[in-house]
């Protein structure tokens, strides 16, 4: 294999990382989804050495809660017991891993030790099955995953990997930066290691690539592919960064200034080479050699190194320098605590009838399986009631007044229960894009926003217009834009830190302190200097051939006017303007008397040539959709959801976002299907597109009758407060206004009991007011719980659901089998696009409990924002992958259960099937990153996939 192979080959172990400002939840072990979900965890345990369960004390708090029924325990504990022939002692391992296990590691007592005999064929059996006599196994072990400058800091005391952990993060953070500062890293267009070589005067003529073969040969590495790896966990935030933009042609930053894992290891390995060079043990080939001859030492440093030595061996260490007897001290030491742990164990079971080696053997059994077991046995539990209720019946018979479908958030759960609560409603749930990808330009903003499920590319861009004059925007936005530039300006230059408090201070106080301490009132003082919006609509329908001329010649046009007045002396009128800018971009005649220099300068520094326009034109032919696009996206949506019939007078499509301030995770609270932004602009344009005649009619052909007085409104969901906004009602008459105000006061009575729900759950909140307070409060850690809590997923009719109470835990599609065709090509889209994004937030949510330091984000209060695509600790550290505690645990304690996706589907088993078959899901559910149920009612059946299989797990009446 080549080096390049070689490091292809494991990059997947660490997942993308997208920039923090369309933050995407993903699975952090998304490399491990080719394995069964088990064999997955303890492989990535193995390698990043994070814990992979929850400790044997949250499941049995849960068992004692009866949140984990004794029957799914029993039924999952049993098969393990059986293959390894203890089927017999049932009682006695359930009774281990209820009351001991969740103590086991202090049984492990040095006071106990000191009173209690040590068994001697117990201490000869674990003796003999322990690493601590194959000494070359246990340092190969120990030296698992290191790299030689921290083998060399345990060894030797030195603080080298704090050295080149930190010069790599300062270079790369600079060259990645998305210009969070305005001293930027310069010839970054050359690309990350030539300008590293510029950075560290390196004279190599080869490239990345060349330099890393020259990096391994002088540290004399034998296994490349492996220390691959163990660089890239180094900073394994890092590296996913690098590696997302490295693989996404789209991504502009990459475009302009290139990087590559390669380039990121030849980084890496010149600043291992640079400090460790120096040394006497500069290579694995003298470190093996040294290692031989100093084996005991070796192995107490390592141990030392990482905390796993008492006070009293550190003692010993500094006292003498015998350490191989003070090895054989700790290696008598761990078999005489572990023989004493085995022995406490079954004392606890005096009913037990088998010798202490066999119940040895039998508590490593139950304790390798014990994490897995307990997972299972809470989903089981979970699935069973589940199951239960769904299938119970009931009925809904009276005739809506308005149809609501929202995004399938867990969030939107409550607010669908309290609208339909309220009368003639029902409700839908489909994904927050609404099968409309786009790109998408809001009016006054220059940046292009993907809002699309980041596994879909969109084709194309829309642009929001203002239908409406819009003076005073203008007036007050530019009051506000020129305060917004000075602090910038002032902010970002390196000399103001010695004016700031002086010039501007006064300005930072008021946003600080009064967004803290009176957030209300900075809100109002602030919000009187912020513009208006006017009233806008979106560029929905395709640019002919001659609309795109007129845009371009009008652009360039006008470029070419400015530059003439502010930059030349040349003077033309609009004809020769025009004879000039076709000369440009089209290469006529030139017969107007222009310099060469200023043609130069117009070609190349503002890009009024060929190529620009070109480029330029291939946009705007990307901008809207064409008529046989605006149907299909429709027909789409209604057919996903079932929506095909019996429309109500007013279709209101919500979408839904989140709002906070100073809160760098605030992309990760709004619509995960829209790449961590609002999905208004989806709900606007599908409404749009829906209310046209042409539309209509064209569905009408293919089955969807849409009655010309129905009207598809949008709308928007604020998920931390609940509050719910209507747009375009400028579209109704004055009767459909006065019939749409009841709707309108429906929702707004939905939202206040939503938030009188919402209150009981989010810590320090107790009235309706507080949450809006949290919205606009700096100092909030937690503006809502977002999607934590998320369980599982239901597609199918709401019909089945609507009498059940998530408590905003679960995703809910909207599906009718009914009208799916047999190629299952619906229910195929909600598995390619919902159930994707589902496993992402699941995983996500459920790695970020289990071990935060590994997985998560750690503590929000010590996060710092770096270059603008993510945040770290303090100075400097890795980005952090995963969710903030704050995100997942409330005062120490796990908010979100940790469980895989439960996705439940109605419809047939065969459908099912085939839908797996033709997804992009069928990884992950083959191999039971997520557990799915079917609930086959044509069959009377309900199933589980399990162990390659799917189960009868109900039989219906």
């Amino acid at each position: 294999m080549s080096i390049l192979e070689k490091l292809n080959a494991v990059k997947d172990t660490v997942p993308h990382y997208w920039p923090i400002g369309a933050f995407i939840h993903h699975n952090p072990l998304k490399g491990f989804e080719d394995l069964n979900f088990k064999e997955g965890l303890d492989k990535a345990q193995s390698i990043f050495g994070g814990k992979v369960y929850m400790e044997p004390s949250y499941y049995a708090n849960f068992y004692n809660e009866g949140k984990i029924s004794s029957e799914a325990l029993e039924k999952n504990i049993l098969p393990v017991l059986k293959e390894n022939g203890y089927e017999t002692y049932l009682t006695e391992a359930k009774e281990f891993m209820l009351n001991i296990s969740p103590t086991w590691n202090g049984l492990r007592n040095y006071e106990r030790l000191k009173t209690t005999k040590i068994d001697q064929e117990l201490h000869k059996h674990l003796q003999e099955n322990s690493i601590y006599n194959r000494r070359k196994k246990w340092v190969k072990e120990l030296t698992r995953h290191m790299t030689l400058y921290e083998i060399h800091d345990a060894l030797f005391g030195t603080t080298e990997k704090e050295l080149i952990e930190k010069d790599v993060i300062e270079f790369i953070s600079r060259f990645l930066d998305n210009d969070q500062t305005t001293l930027s890293m310069s010839d970054r267009q050359l690309g990350m290691f030539e300008v590293f070589k510029l950075y560290e005067n390196i004279e190599h003529n080869g490239d990345a690539t060349s330099y890393v073969e020259k990096m391994l040969k002088k540290l004399k590495i034998k296994d490349a592919e492996k220390y691959f790896l163990t660089h890239i966990l180094k900073l394994h935030g890092w590296a996913g960064f690098i590696k997302y933009r490295s693989e996404d042609s789209s991504y502009e930053a990459q475009k302009q200034r290139p990087s590559s894992l390669m380039d990121y290891m030849a980084i890496r390995l010149h600043f291992e080479w640079k400090y460790i060079g120096a040394e006497v043990i500069n290579n694995f080939r003298i470190l093996q050699t040294y290692i031989n001859e100093n084996s005991a030492r070796t192995i107490l440093k390592l141990l030392q190194a990482k905390g796993k030595l008492t006070g009293a061996y550190n003692d010993m260490m500094e006292e003498h320098n015998d350490y191989d007897e003070i090895l054989d001290a700790y290696i008598q030491d761990q078999i005489n605590l572990n023989t004493l742990q085995v022995q406490l164990a079954k004392e606890a079971l005096p009913c037990l009838d088998m010798t202490l080696v066999e119940f040895s053997k039998l508590t490593s059994l139950i304790k390798k399986e014990e994490g897995y077991l307990w997972l299972k046995s809470l989903e089981d539990t979970y699935i069973t009631s589940y199951v239960d209720e769904f299938t119970t019946q009931h009925s809904y018979d009276e005739k809506p007044l308005s149809t609501a479908i929202f995004c399938l958030d867990v969030r939107s759960e409550v607010i669908r229960r309290k609208i339909e609560e309220r009368g003639a409603y029902t409700t839908f749930g489909a994904g927050g894009f609404l099968g409309l990808p786009l790109h998408f330009v809001e009016f006054d903003k220059p940046n292009m926003l993907a809002l699309a499920p980041a596994i879909v590319k969109p084709k194309s861009i829309v642009f929001e217009v203002p239908s409406e004059e819009h003076e005073e925007y203008n007036h007050t936005k530019n009051i506000a834009k020129t305060s917004k530039k000075v602090l910038s300006d002032l902010k970002n230059n390196p000399y103001t830190p010695y004016i700031m408090v002086e010039a501007i201070g006064w300005m930072f106080s008021l946003k600080l302190f009064g967004k803290t301490f009176f957030p209300e009132k900075t809100k109002k003082i602030f919000s009187k200097i912020k513009p208006t919006k006017p009233k806008t609509k979106y560029t929905l329908d395709k640019l002919s051939s001659e609309e795109i001329e007129k845009y371009l010649k009008k652009l360039y046009l006008n470029i070419i006017n400015k530059v003439l007045i502010t930059q030349s002396d040349t003077i033309l009128d609009d004809d020769g303007i025009e004879i000039l800018c076709k000369h440009l971009i089209l290469g006529e005649e030139l017969t107007v008397e222009v310099s060469s220099k200023l043609i130069e300068k117009l070609k190349d520094a503002y890009k009024v040539n060929p190529a620009d326009y070109a480029e330029q034109k291939e946009k705007l032919q990307r901008v809207g959709f064409t008529l046989e696009a605006q149907v299909q996206h429709v027909e789409t949506i209604l057919s996903m959801i079932g929506l095909v019939k019996d429309f109500p007078k007013f279709v209101t499509i919500v979408g839904h976002g989140s709002l906070s301030d100073n809160n760098p995770f605030e992309s990760a609270l709004d619509c995960g299907a829209c790449g961590g932004s609002i999905s208004l602009p989806n709900t606007r344009a599908v409404c749009m597109i829906a209310n046209k005649p042409e539309v209509r009619e064209a569905l009408k052909a293919k089955g969807i009758d849409i009655p010309s007085d129905v009207k598809f409104m949008p709308a928007f969901h604020t998920t931390t407060t609940d509050e719910i906004s209507f747009y375009d009602t400028d579209i109704l008459n004055e009767e459909e206004l006065e019939l749409f105000a009841t709707v309108q006061q429906d929702f707004k009575e939905a939202s206040l009991h939503s938030r009188e729900e919402r209150v009981k759950v989010l810590p320090n909140c107790s009235k309706q007011e507080e949450l809006f307070l949290k919205t606009m409060d700096w100092s909030e850690p937690r503006p809502e719980w977002g999607l934590a809590g998320n369980i599982g997923v239901f597609a199918g009719p709401r019909e089945s659901v609507q009498h059940v109470d998530f408590g905003n835990r679960m995703f809910m599609h909207s599906y009718d089998a009914s009208i799916d065709n047999e190629n299952a090509d619906l229910l195929t889209r909600i598995f390619d696009g919902p159930l994707v994004v589902g496993e992402w937030i699941n995983l996500e949510h459920y790695f970020s409990t289990v071990d935060n330091k590994v997985y998560g984000a750690g503590s929000k209060v010590y996060h710092n924002v770096v270059s603008k695509i993510g945040v770290y600790n303090g100075n400097y550290s890795d980005l952090k992958i995963g969710l903030p505690t704050q995100s997942v645990f409330t005062e120490g304690k796990a908010y979100h259960e940790p469980v895989r996706l439960l996705t439940f589907m109605e419809a047939p088993l065969e459908l099912v099937g085939k839908a797996v078959e033709n997804s992009l899901a069928k990884p992950f559910i083959l191999n039971e990153w997520i557990r799915p149920i079917i609930i086959d009612k044509a069959a009377k059946k309900v199933y589980s996939y399990e162990n390659g299989d799917f189960i009868v797990i109900k039989e219906l009446d």
